[in-house]
């Protein structure tokens, strides 16, 4: 294909690598790549073809003016023509943003420039700056683009990974690039192979460079245009954005645009009815798979069975969709069909990766956090394959609803756990009242309005604490403000040590009974049943004369999907230790279930 910028550039965004590259240099030597997640790179064309990318007919092939109409480019701003060529698309960009704006014309070929200088001196555009770019480096300075625009260049780059840091590194804040790439699912296209890309491949690795999709053109005639920005890096970007466009594929009824998406043998007649607004949420699966469970933007039928989305990872290292089904509990590796993970109280404290670390070796499928480093909790426990199920916090019901910031740090933390499983662990406190005092439910349905609003929009549950010695002690406070709120994001987090402080010689398994569909999570640990403190009611699941026993069979006849805390505050053994040993007893413990509820 005809393309000026050719082979070219980059190294891998941030942490989240390609399992493909090899250790030492991820494009594979100075030559650069062969082959990148799965695809053949195609090769440049020589400048003596330059004719051809004026030629007549390329007006109606591609249609370059309705493209420009698309991009909507405005006076002053910056724009990048990544592999220019002799101008096509440079010189009616460089009307578009006028004098006051700036295009940089770069390409690998200096011939190309020396063309393209002789078009621009004939408009006189004083304000077009060529640039000579070698294969991993477009030469763009930082913070210096409003749009970076490659077309029909980027299947050429022999160093993709170092050319879109660059690209990554140029734009500025709210900035786009926006690849145009002839359609792979279109035969009737009557270019090479090679020189052809489909949706999903662009999505993929373009996640692999950071980047999110964020609009998309199809009116072209041969090609579509995708337009994307910076995204937050993780271990699972590339999965969150295949799906997404999976699902907006899937909107549209057509199969060539599907089934690119598709892992092998899964075909599209088995596909259910899917929307493109559908709220998805990433968690692990078995055998190193991810769970993709998909639910109305609206929160209706939320506490249903949703759609379940299974993705699996091909051996050139791209997520494809390998199965739809209505979503399942499956037995974990420690015996239990519910995530069982280690609360931050548990974990021992110091650098977040090496908890993550830990848990992950013992057997626990992630990690409860709080509201500090959740971000990087977030990150380090899906790039070992867990989940974070939550951000624990502790809201005070009596700082004045006029302080705008009051609920700055649960907006923030819900932004963050948004896309996952993760859910907002709620405590409540109220230094103006004594605990259980219902004279500040008022209070508490003003807060919690705001915060079912957030999450309607994120898709995070917000899961009511009951702590003791807080005003929201008991489980019957919770379900009482969930009954006045009723919303199907709100629910109870029912904390096994909390009820037995608040509640000396009561039955957790009926208390359990009474939360019914509005419990969403649970924390054990070990306990003395007639425990008066917390050392004796919170210690490993092996010690503690209260039998646990009871309480699995009471969860799955429940049909509780949640997640599973253990709390571990003020043990004093070392972290390893005491969760090796829960976690023997808690599979002990599983495997007195009936084989049918595991």
């Amino acid at each position: 294909m005809i393309l000026s910028l050719g082979l070219s550039l980059f190294a891998l965004l941030a942490a989240v690598q390609s399992p493909q590259d090899p250790a030492r240099d991820p494009e594979g030597g100075p030559a650069g790549r062969d082959r990148f997640l799965g695809r053949d790179v195609a090769h440049t064309m020589h400048w003596t073809g330059a004719p051809w990318l004026l030629r007549a007919t390329r007006e109606d092939e591609e249609n370059g003016a309705l493209l420009r109409r698309w991009l909507a480019v405005q006076p002053g701003q910056a724009v990048c023509d990544l592999g220019c060529g002799n101008g096509y698309h440079t010189l009616p960009l460089a009307e578009a943003v006028g004098a006051d704006g700036k295009v940089f014309a770069v390409d690998l070929q200096p011939e190309m420039l020396v063309l393209l200088r002789q078009r621009a001196a004939a408009k006189h555009f004083e304000h077009v700056e060529l640039i000579e770019a070698t294969v991993d480096d477009p030469k763009l300075a930082p913070n210096s683009c409003d749009l970076v625009l490659l077309v029909d260049v980027y299947h050429e780059l022999s160093h993709p990974v170092r050319v879109m840091r660059r690209v990554r590194e140029a734009l500025k804040p709210g900035g786009r690039v926006v690849l145009v790439e002839f359609r792979d699912e279109d035969p009737d296209v009557p270019i090479k192979p090679e020189h052809k890309m489909g949706k999903a491949q662009i999505v993929c690795e373009m996640a692999e460079h950071g980047f999110s999709l964020a609009d998309q053109f199809d009116g072209l005639p041969w090609q579509h245009a995708m337009a994307f920005v910076v995204a937050t890096p993780g271990p699972r970007l590339q999965a969150r954005e295949l799906v997404q466009s999976f699902l907006r594929a899937a909107d549209q009824g057509k199969t060539e645009i599907v089934v690119p998406f598709l892992a092998k043998g899964f075909a599209p007649l088995d596909l259910p009815p899917l929307r493109a607004d559908l709220r998805v949420e990433l968690r692990a699966g078995p055998s190193g798979s991810l769970l993709a469970d998909v639910s109305p933007p609206n929160g209706a039928g939320l506490l249903d069975p949703r759609t379940q989305l299974v993705l699996t990872k091909d051996r050139d290292g791209r997520w494809r969709v390998a199965a739809v089904q209505r979503r399942e509990a499956f037995r974990r590796a420690h015996g239990a069909p519910w995530p069982f993970v280690a609360m931050q109280t548990a974990t021992g404290g110091g650098d977040v990766g090496a908890q993550a670390q830990m848990v992950k070796e013992l057997g626990f499928d992630g990690l409860a956090w709080d509201l500090d480093q959740l971000g990087a909790a977030r990150t380090m426990c899906e790039a070992r394959g867990g989940d974070l199920v939550s951000a624990y916090a502790v809201l005070d019901l009596s700082i004045s609803p006029e302080d705008a910031d009051r609920l700055a740090p649960l907006r923030d933390a819900m932004q963050q756990l948004a896309g996952g499983p993760g859910m907002l662990w709620l405590a409540l406190q109220d230094s103006l009242r004594k605990p259980r005092d219902a004279e500040g439910d008022a209070v508490a349905k003003t807060v919690l309005a705001e915060l079912v609003a957030l999450a309607d929009q994120t898709g995070v549950e917000i899961a009511l604490y009951p702590h003791h010695g807080f005003w929201l002690e008991t489980v019957a406070d919770a379900l009482r403000l969930c009954e006045q709120v009723d919303h199907a994001r709100l629910g109870v987090c029912f904390n096994l040590c909390h009820f037995l402080r608040a509640n000396p010689g009561g039955d957790p398994a009926a208390s359990l009974k009474k939360c019914g569909a509005r419990l969403f999570a649970v924390t054990v640990s070990g306990a003395d049943g007639d425990g008066v403190d917390w050392s004796t009611l919170i210690r490993p699941l092996d010690e503690g004369s209260l039998d646990l026993r009871g309480l699995l069979p009471v969860l799955d006849d429940l049909h509780f999907a949640g997640p599973i805390g253990l709390q571990g505050f003020g043990i004093r053994l070392p972290a390893r230790e005491h969760l090796q040993r829960s976690m023997r007893a808690w599979q002990a413990l599983c495997a007195l279930l009936p084989a049918q509820k595991r």
